[in-house]
């Protein structure tokens, strides 16, 4: 007998979900005897009242349900309404570092509408790599934007010699870009990414390739990450194999930054968060990004929030709360992520000042400022003020305020 929402009780997890599905429909049991499985949106929503939406959204690896995980399998939609489980690897990894000495390129002053230093969406970040000529130079042609949005179309391909026949499934373009040769298609991200779903970059490519612009352009396709002030254009062939050289852009500062992070004074007043725990949370760049992402996406819960990051849940709520704890955003009543004042203020400024003020923040916290000025602090206070129970925990969150200070060092410097 399937059971709803109600007679399983508490609302449960998507892992929770998923698991009821393999169990009722005994799909490890049909795997083992048939190359795939295919599951309506009806099938998924009728056991726990889970949007299939929200189930199969799985941009990154680490989405997963657990029990695809464990056992080398993913899913991919193939019509409007029908999704495909099969023992395939839908993942593309990218490298976390340039290849090359990004090139230096001019900041586009004469342009008003849009700061080139304070970016703040991926279409702003597309729109002023076009008027800065990075697109030009990365696509060695002139180039306009034709094409940007979503759409929906036919499609086929095959994994690990398992057939998809994709027909009427959502297909979005962050930005397409047609020149005299090829048509240029992106998917843009605000951060680094470790991995994307193929369905954010094989689906725009081969959909193209079956139009008629196809008979007479080539179609091109790439990643594209704005990464603080680092732009990285990353392409792909059909195979998902790297096709030619990554170009790496930075705009060119005319004046160096005066701002000395071992110059900050000591703290009079502290400006984070005494609630939230201690910050673990090593990579600042992507709080960085992170806290942009969420201040488009206001009012979402955390968990609709970190479908966008390629993070477990466990990782996501560490760098969540890094944000928690900078007094950035709060929860409201319904538990919806809402931008304080403060962060508000912040996302105001360009990228340098930003970055001045996130580190103001950082180093109020006395721990923090004795960490940067490579003092002892007192390790049973950090203990007792934070609630951390061990000696390794403690070198845990100190390594972490170290990791900040090399990343706003590199910054400024």
């Amino acid at each position: 007998m399937i059971k709803d929402t109600n007679t399983r009780g508490q609302k449960i997890s998507n892992n929770e979900a998923w698991d009821h599905i393999f169990q009722d429909l005994h799909i490890l049991d049909h795997l083992t005897k048939n190359p795939y499985f295919d599951i309506s949106a009806d099938e998924i929503k009728k056991r726990d009242g889970k949007e299939a939406r929200l189930m199969t959204k799985i941009d990154h690896r680490e989405h997963l349900p657990k029990i695809m995980a464990e056992n080398n399998l993913s899913i991919l939609a193939i019509k409007n309404g029908l999704y495909r489980i099969a023992k395939t690897n839908p993942f593309i990894d990218i490298d976390p570092e340039p290849q090359s000495e990004p090139i230096e390129i001019g900041i586009p002053n004469e342009i008003l509408s849009i700061d080139p230093l304070n970016i703040k969406s991926e279409s702003e970040a597309l729109d002023i790599a076009y008027l800065s000529k990075m697109l030009q130079q990365t696509f060695k042609e002139q180039t306009s934007l034709t094409v940007r949005g979503r759409l929906r179309g036919e499609l086929d391909f095959s994994l690990n010699n398992i057939p998809y026949q994709v027909d009427g499934v959502q297909i979005e373009v962050d930005g397409g870009y047609e020149g005299k040769d090829a048509l240029h298609l992106i998917e843009a991200k605000i951060g680094y990414r470790n991995n994307i779903s193929i369905r954010q970059l094989l689906y725009p490519t081969l959909f193209w390739k079956k139009q008629k612009i196809a008979k007479v352009k080539d179609i091109k396709s790439y990643i594209f990450y704005y990464q603080d002030n680092l732009f990285r254009f990353i392409p792909f062939d059909e195979n998902l194999l790297c096709a030619m050289h990554h170009e790496e852009f930075v705009f060119k500062f005319n004046e160096k930054s005066t701002f000395k992070l071992k110059e900050l004074s000591p703290p009079k007043q502290s400006l984070i968060n005494p609630h939230a725990p201690f910050p673990q949370a090593d990579d600042f760049e992507r709080i960085h990004s992170m806290f942009i992402s969420l201040s488009l996406n206001q009012g979402i819960t955390k968990n609709e929030a970190m479908n966008d990051f390629d993070l477990v849940e466990r990782q996501y709520d560490y760098y969540l709360n890094v944000l928690l704890w900078m007094n950035l955003y709060k929860l409201d009543n319904n538990h919806h992520i809402v931008i304080t004042s403060k962060g508000e203020e912040l996302l105001n400024l360009g990228f340098k000042k930003r970055l001045e003020e996130f580190a103001k923040i950082i180093f109020s916290d006395s721990i923090c400022y004795q960490i940067l000025q490579e003092k002892n602090y007192d390790t049973q206070d950090f203990a007792k003020n934070y609630n951390l129970q061990s000696t390794n925990t403690i070198q845990r969150r100190v390594q972490t305020i170290q990791s900040w200070i090399k990343y706003f060092n590199k910054v400024f410097d």
